[in-house]
């Protein structure tokens, strides 16, 4: 798992847009968790002080695209070719938590499914699934 974090950082720092979202990334043995920590820019509505869900998503899609790089074997962040994410309840201000698992891995694909929160995992926020495919040569 050492190895996989290593990796990580490297990938979230050549990326400018996950390195500006601040994403903090660590592997598990089923996956990845992350936290985004709570930032003012993140903030969609200012009257409720609820994240901006395009932050929720993109939080999530890197990382998936993470998790999906490192199950391919491949030198950079993942791009999905599909992606489909339930917002199900409102955010608050303070730090978003995001568990990323793989659901099957073959040689072209990868199927994965990953949940945001802030309260408790049992109260996520978002939930998506997320299809990546494994570009045989890098472009």
């Amino acid at each position: 798992m050492e190895e996989a974090n290593k990796l990580y950082s490297e990938w979230i720092e050549a990326s400018p847009f996950t390195s500006w979202l601040g994403l903090q990334v660590h592997a598990t043995t089923a996956g990845l968790e992350a936290v985004l920590p709570f930032e003012e820019k993140n903030v969609g509505n200012p009257f409720i002080r609820s994240l901006h869900g395009g932050i929720i998503s993109a939080a999530m899609e890197c990382g998936g695209g993470l998790l999906a790089a490192q199950l391919h074997g491949l030198g950079r962040i993942q791009r999905p070719s599909s992606i489909s994410i339930s917002y199900l309840r409102s955010t608050s201000d303070r730090d978003l938590n995001i568990q990323v698992l793989p659901v099957k891995t073959g040689r072209r694909l990868s199927f994965l499914t990953a949940q945001a929160w802030q309260e408790s995992m049992e109260k996520p926020v978002a939930i998506a699934t997320m299809t990546f495919l494994r570009k045989m040569k890098e472009v």
